[in-house]
């Protein structure tokens, strides 16, 4: 029991000193397009990234991903054939170094609300799911994974 709470307590402490998968931009306005540059700071307690998947939450329509150079690039569709998930794979990101994960959208919702993207990070041994989601009242800074965020500001009129 002792050495199960000793390597979790490890593994929190490695996650919370490398920081989480973020948006370079972390806000947008309502009804705009928006380029999400998802960055990945580290890989798996040492081990290099081997893919990167990003879930697509309701408010964020028409995603692409951009062709990225030694990955794959695939998307997940729904029953509706709306895309609910983009996968990068196959390529090799050393724990030492951090990369982005690019992908365009439109933001179809409120301002005032925030959009979760959950990441799930696979390495060559080990994976992070980024899927943390703050409830009412908590601080994001406070969650162990947190899931990457986007704050929906007012549109602008510009298009």
């Amino acid at each position: 029991m002792f050495k199960s709470f000793l390597f979790l307590s490890t593994i929190i402490a490695s996650i919370s000193a490398h920081g989480h998968v973020s948006f370079e931009v972390p806000s947008a306005a309502a009804g705009s397009y928006y380029k999400a540059v998802a960055r990945v700071p580290h890989g798996c307690e040492g081990s290099p990234t081997t893919a990167v998947h990003i879930s697509i939450p309701k408010g964020f329509v028409t995603p692409k991903p951009m062709p990225k150079p030694g990955w794959n690039v695939e998307t997940v569709q729904n029953d509706l054939g709306q895309i609910e998930e983009i996968r990068f794979s196959g390529g090799r990101l050393a724990d030492a170094h951090y990369d982005e994960f690019v992908f365009r959208g439109k933001i179809m919702a409120a301002a005032g609300s925030t959009l979760y993207f959950k990441v799930l990070q696979t390495c060559e041994s080990g994976q992070i799911n980024w899927a943390d989601v703050p409830v009412l009242g908590q601080d994001e800074h406070s969650l162990l994974a947190p899931a990457p965020s986007l704050k929906i500001t007012p549109a602008t009129g510009a298009h």
